[in-house]
């Protein structure tokens, strides 16, 4: 309940539009894993214990009700009940009482005049009627107030949160905030049964019905009751139960079938009504006046038309004119409240998606280079039945990266520059952000390279989170992940100080997870224009907006490409880290591009296809540079921030060369053509197995618990 508090509390600051993106995705997602109980949960078609069927014998029962949101919503409430009135339909219409609109008097006057019900829904429909039972009670004295002036008996919470043992505190015969099976809900454990249900209050249980005189209540429950008399079995030596009935709603909701999957036709209604027939069930269906539109030709994909929902109703009378039983959810209450009890078999078989034998692990990439590295990663995990949801965010080209690679992703946020303030709020941007993607993704583990946003609402949410690291000096960590994954040579020298993060290792470099999967491509030659007989320098910038940054690294970057560009032989692939940095240098250097001698690719390359076709690499630190070791080309780092372990590891070995000064430019960095032989690079090595092992290991632990 706590992610659904913070939800709904950062909700009114989400555009509707962004929330509708992310659902819809997410729902086409679960459509996959949830096909085996929606629409149709087999078990939920058992009937109650002693369920003697429908009044005159009626295959199943039909009921109608409407939960009006918006003002305009409200606004469609007369066109509404007049199409039902046509087709000879009657139906309740649940208003909120302290919403955005102001429910007319008359329009409650007019409804009951012509046999509909009015009912109350939720008490201000912004999602925080259950933040706490004290606030409940509070907030149910308002409502049972508008349940007294408006001579409503039901109640259907907002966004069908629900706690049903604190509904005793309502006046009410019958409540109808649940489903027999809906997992695109926030709240998606389900009744589990397509009948009605008994919910008793237990003795302990105080409710305002002890607290307030309720006169005209009982009058009208007698009335009700009487009316059915004729038809009411009463079972033999029954005592008098205080409760209410529970109406599950059994049709899928028109917001879920229009507005999140989209749905063309109201095909799955018809279905699903079918079935419920055969199984003499209650079919009961919550539209919104809300969503639907009277327009000949809508277009917009806000609202659905309302040809799908008269066909629907067309086709009921055509197929089942005289086999339902048409009644609207206070008589339907009245009839089923003496024959239901309380046993398991009558309100339970609630299922919850978290049921699903289905492991999730949520991974956000931050930049670039993540793509390659968690490529092999995902794959893996996938092969061994994990489910993997993505989110990535808008920068260093990071979303053309994963396009690249065909990633199925959520693009969420952006890069604020190198101002630590617009870092900062930065940030929380985008941890707000990333909110309505994890608290309808439920994930079980929260995987990352390095990504503060998701470390941090990761912890809000208390998901459990895995941050791969290769560079033990990175700052800006303020809340610690759960479990670090580290290269042998950080793990193993001690670098790593957080006392709360437990810490495994892998073998070799994180660039060995994916380098042996690559296979060159020559098609970027010509795509290049990389003449034979010319030394390709791949040349990477220093990450001027980084937190680790040293001008330094500046100082040594220019030194170098001048002198490249005064070799007659070299072509320079020069990479930027943004569309800044590159603007930046075209117009303070033009010179460089000058015959195309320094060229900066139009699209996205394949970071390792352009490593391999290069002779050496000049890079101001990071992934290029131990990619290039990896592939075993030339590699010289200008960066000159702390040095991390890994860079000294390799530095060691032989496969990186450091550049600490401008001297070290002359006499180190050798312009020259190299002799490239695949073969020698594509063994492979275990720092892909370590990682995934690690990665299971710990699924483990929350597996068990």
């Amino acid at each position: 309940m706590f992610r659904l508090r913070l939800y709904y509390f950062i909700k009114p600051l989400l555009p509707w539009g962004l929330r509708i993106v992310v659902r819809r995705y997410f729902a086409r997602q679960k459509l996959k894993k949830v096909s085996h109980i929606w629409p149709i949960n087999e078990p939920a078609a058992k009937k109650p214990d002693n369920w003697p069927g429908w009044p005159d014998g009626k295959q199943f029962a039909f009921v109608l009700t409407h939960d009006v949101e918006t003002q305009k919503g409200l606004d469609n409430v007369r066109r509404l009940a007049e199409l039902e009135m046509e087709l000879g339909f009657r139906s309740s219409f649940n208003f909120i009482p302290e919403g955005e609109y102001e429910t007319p008097d008359d329009l409650i006057v007019w409804l009951k005049g012509n046999g509909f019900e009015v009912g109350v829904h939720d008490h201000r429909h912004d999602g925080k009627l259950y933040t706490s039972h004290k606030a409940f009670r509070k907030a149910a004295e308002r409502i049972n107030q508008y349940i007294d002036k408006w001579g409503a008996t039901g109640f259907r919470s907002g966004f069908m949160l629900r706690n049903l043992d604190w509904l005793h505190d309502l006046n009410i015969q019958y409540d109808a905030s649940t489903f027999d099976t809906d997992p695109f809900e926030p709240q998606n454990d389900g009744l589990g049964t397509i009948f009605p249900a008994f919910i008793e209050k237990q003795p302990s249980q105080s409710s305002s019905q002890e607290r307030q005189s309720r006169p005209r209540d009982a009058a009208e429950e007698e009335s009700a009751e009487s009316e059915l008399s004729a038809f009411t079995p009463r079972p033999s030596g029954s005592s008098s139960r205080t409760g209410y009935v529970e109406l599950p709603y059994t049709l899928p909701q028109d917001s879920t079938l229009f507005l999140l999957l989209q749905e063309k036709s109201n095909q799955i209604w018809k279905d699903k009504l079918d079935w419920i027939a055969e199984n003499g069930g209650m079919a009961l269906l919550n539209l919104h006046p809300d969503y639907i539109t009277f327009e000949k030709n809508p277009r917009t994909d806000r609202k659905f038309s309302y040809k799908h929902y008269r066909e629907f109703l067309s086709y009921l009378k055509k197929e089942y004119n005289n086999d339902h039983w048409h009644v609207l959810p206070k008589k339907l209450a009245a009839f089923s409240k003496p024959i239901l009890s309380i046993n398991s078999s009558n309100a339970t078989g609630s299922q919850k998606i978290e049921d699903y034998p289905v492991e999730k692990i949520w991974i956000d990439l931050e930049n670039t280079p993540h793509i390659p590295f968690f490529n092999p990663i995902v794959k893996e995990l996938e092969r061994r039945g994990i489910d993997i949801s993505l989110t990535a965010r808008d920068a260093y080209q990071t979303c053309a990266m994963a396009d690249l690679y065909n990633f199925s992703y959520d693009k969420i946020g952006k890069h604020y520059g190198k101002n630590k303030l617009l870092k900062s709020i930065g940030l929380i941007i985008r941890s707000l952000q990333l909110i309505p993607f994890a608290l309808r993704e439920k994930p079980t583990l929260a995987l990352n390279h390095g990504s503060r946003t998701q470390t941090f609402i990761s912890k809000i949410l208390r998901i459990p989170t895995i941050t791969i690291m290769d560079y033990e000096h990175s700052s800006g960590y303020f809340l610690q992940p759960e479990w670090e994954i580290l290269p042998e040579v950080i793990g193993a020298n001690n670098f790593h100080k957080s006392k709360t993060t437990k810490v495994l290792t892998f073998s070799g470099i994180k660039e060995d997870v994916y380098v042996p999967d690559f296979t060159p491509d020559t098609a970027l030659r010509e795509e290049l224009d990389l003449k034979n007989g010319s030394v390709v320098i791949t040349v990477r910038p220093p990450a001027t907006e980084a937190h680790y940054h040293n001008p330094e690294s500046e100082t040594l970057f220019l030194k170098f490409m001048e002198q490249a560009r005064q070799n007659s032989q070299t072509k320079i692939i020069l990479l930027p880290r943004n569309k800044r940095q590159e603007t930046h240098l075209r117009t303070s250097y033009p010179d460089w591009f000058k015959l195309s001698k320094t060229i900066i690719p139009k699209g996205v390359v394949d970071g390792l296809n352009l490593l391999w076709h290069s002779d050496l690499v000049v890079s101001g630190g990071g992934t290029m540079n131990r990619e290039a070791a990896a592939l075993g080309v030339p590699v010289f780092s200008t960066f000159r921030g702390e040095i991390g372990a890994v860079d000294l590891h390799l530095q060691k070995e032989g496969r990186l060369v450091l550049i600490e000064s401008e001297k070290d430019i002359d006499e180190k960095i050798e312009i020259v053509s190299r002799k490239k032989d695949f073969n020698q690079n594509s063994n492979p090595r275990r720092a892909l197995s370590d990682i995934v092992g690690n990665i299971e290991s710990i699924l483990a632990q929350y597996r068990s618990n």
